[in-house]
């Protein structure tokens, strides 16, 4: 609940001025009591009443912006657009109004007025009014980072994904300094891999295996840049042992080799391979945190590393029979790119 501002019943009785701020002061307190009770479209009412005996008040205004304010923030009901536009205008013109009049104003009131034209702004989804106020923040202040990731989730509020997407893409063109640039841009990607609630599943299963792995490329490669420009930059580290797992987890492959086609079996080599780079991410981790892997009692505090997946006698040996199954697949293209002997010929001469 917004903090409604308390009035002073003070004039003098022997001037008809005098008694009318009181009686504007009353309806003030009446309309006050009536907002502490929920009862906000009573409590306007009187504010309504008061502005008429006092209409170059300050604190009704307040007190009136607050109570239309409120009202907006519960209003869910979609057939009640028309009303909520009403009160947020309302209450967007009252703390106008009240800051307006203030005889001295501080930044602290300047703020408080932001805040509530902000939340209103939101609360009606005005989305036009909302991107001009932070693209002029952004124009003011172009050297300002934090305004990409502030208009980027403005146009994701607004429905226009493409747009925020720009601004992701922008912020790493504008500071190509900045790991978080890299860091937003790439979890940006990452999250289109995520698998939909209740699916039951651990990757998102809109998007074909070719094409999480293209996705899962550019995330790795986005938080190689991250790292490039600090290497103990932890976020990356975190993000990428995720986007290694998501790899792994789009390579087709059967169970058994013998039956495998020479590309599922490659894959099979690349998931492994994917596994035990999501491992060594995490590693990487304990290395930044300068902590040592847990043992099966730890004692104190460690760093909760899974088992490595792989070992490197394991490693070594896949890294043989991938080398043999690339030569065969390169092998299985180059008899395919091989023109059929005497197709396509033309005979010469003719009868």
């Amino acid at each position: 609940m917004r903090p409604i501002l308390a009035v002073v019943a003070a004039c003098a009785l022997t001037f008809m001025s005098g008694c009318t701020k009181i009686a504007a002061r009353d309806l003030i307190r009446e309309g006050n009591t009536l907002y502490h009770d929920g009862k906000y479209v009573d409590a306007i009412a009187k504010y309504d009443e008061a502005s008429k005996l006092e209409p170059d008040g300050v604190t009704l205004f307040w007190n009136r912006a607050c109570a239309a304010e409120s009202i907006v923030l519960k209003m869910r009901d979609p057939t009640r657009v028309a009303d909520r536009k009403l009160y947020t205008d309302m209450a967007l013109s009252d703390f106008k109004t009240w800051l307006d009049r203030l005889e001295q104003r501080t930044p602290a009131d300047e703020n408080a007025y932001l805040e509530h034209r902000l939340a209103l702004l939101d609360a009606d989804e005005r989305c036009d009014d909302l991107l001009s106020h932070w693209l002029e923040k952004h124009n003011a202040e172009p050297k300002e980072e934090g305004w990409y990731s502030v208009i980027a989730r403005q146009y994701d509020k607004c429905g226009r994904t493409k747009d925020a997407d720009q601004w992701f893409v922008k912020r790493t063109v504008d500071f190509p300094g900045s790991v978080r640039a890299f860091l937003g841009l790439a979890i940006r990607k990452l999250e289109l891999l995520y698998p939909e609630p209740d699916s039951g599943l651990q990757y998102n299963a809109n998007y074909s295996e070719e094409e999480r792995i293209a996705l899962a490329n550019e995330v790795i490669g986005l938080l190689n840049k991250a790292t490039e420009i600090d290497h103990r930059f932890r976020e990356a580290f975190t993000y990428r042992s995720i986007a290694y797992t998501q790899r792994q987890l789009a390579r087709r492959f059967g169970d058994d080799p013998t039956k495998n086609t020479a590309q599922e079996n490659l894959n099979r080599i690349l998931a492994r391979e994917d596994t035990m780079a999501a491992w060594k991410e995490q590693r990487a981790i304990c290395d930044i945190d300068e902590q040592k892997p847990c043992p099966v009692d730890p004692p104190g505090p460690c760093c909760a590393l899974p088992p490595r997946p792989l070992t490197p006698e394991e490693e070594t040996a896949d890294a043989e029979q991938k080398k043999l199954i690339e030569a065969e697949i390169a092998g299985l293209n180059a008899a395919a790119e091989e023109p059929v002997k005497g197709k396509g010929k033309g005979k010469k001469g003719g009868k």
